[in-house]
């Protein structure tokens, strides 16, 4: 296990480039398939690729340190050939190739790549012995932190002051990882069950019109009182009554 006093790759450098660009495809539409973001909206979401480096660097040490433990390097130098090729016998060779992981794994269609998942997690697993580190994040919102350092093989701790965040803390990082593939099938199944049950309660509430359509929500508005002689209407004060758009199976 490394030192604490041992400087990280974080301390030292960083590819910046690399990283940015992973990140910025992120948020360009349409957004990849698999990201958490084509799940839920999280106005403050930090990119995947930016944490997943970050994380890295800051656990990774600098074979360059004199506190870098000679087991690391080892490890690493059986590793990386695994995916960023030869890592050079210099320690400065060795940081320049953990530098070029860090940036080719920031890349999303990597970070579900099982050669890519297990390299990372060995060396974190390398630098920090039997004890696996852990990661905090109090201020966790969409989650990107906490589940980067779950992929990274942390163990993770997120948090947040807003329930929603806690809701999609809990999903990603314990349901999700619980029931995986599975999830999506129960939600839907749970889902039509909600309908199906509301449907029958609020029938009485949504008549069937007479071109046969269901009527699903009501206008509200203010009224007057017609002012002419034997009338005493009551207007709404509406400039239309139609609604934009359509829902599906015959609904209104």
């Amino acid at each position: 296990m490394i030192s604490r006093n041992c400087r990280r790759l974080a301390e030292v450098d960083f590819p910046i480039v690399e990283v940015s660009r992973h990140a910025v495809r992120e948020k360009k539409f349409p957004v990849p398939r698999g990201l958490p973001s084509t799940m839920h909206h999280w106005w403050a979401r930090r990119p995947l690729a930016s944490c997943r480096a970050m994380l890295l660097g800051l656990l990774l040490p600098d074979p360059c340190d004199r506190r870098c433990t000679t087991t690391f390097k080892h490890a690493a130098r059986d590793l990386l050939p695994k995916v960023a090729g030869d890592p050079g016998a210099s320690d400065e060779d060795l940081r320049r190739a953990l530098l070029r992981f860090i940036g080719d794994f920031a890349d999303y269609k990597l970070a579900v790549d099982r050669t890519y998942l297990e390299v990372g997690r060995a060396l974190v697993a390398a630098a920090h012995g039997p004890r696996v580190p852990v990661v905090v994040d109090p201020f966790g919102g969409g989650g990107s932190i906490p589940l980067e350092a779950l992929r990274t093989g942390c163990e993770a701790f997120g948090s947040d002051l807003n329930p929603i965040s806690c809701l999609i803390l809990k999903v990603m990082g314990e349901e999700i990882p619980r029931h995986g593939a599975g999830l999506a099938e129960k939600l839907r199944k749970a889902a039509d069950e909600v309908r199906d049950t509301l449907r029958s309660d609020l029938q009485g509430c949504h008549p069937t019109g007479s071109d046969g359509r269901v009527s699903i929500a009501y206008l509200w508005a203010r009224t007057v009182v017609c002012e002419a002689p034997d009338c005493g209407a009551e207007i709404p004060l509406l400039r239309s009554f139609c609604c934009a758009g359509s829902v599906g199976d015959g609904m209104r």
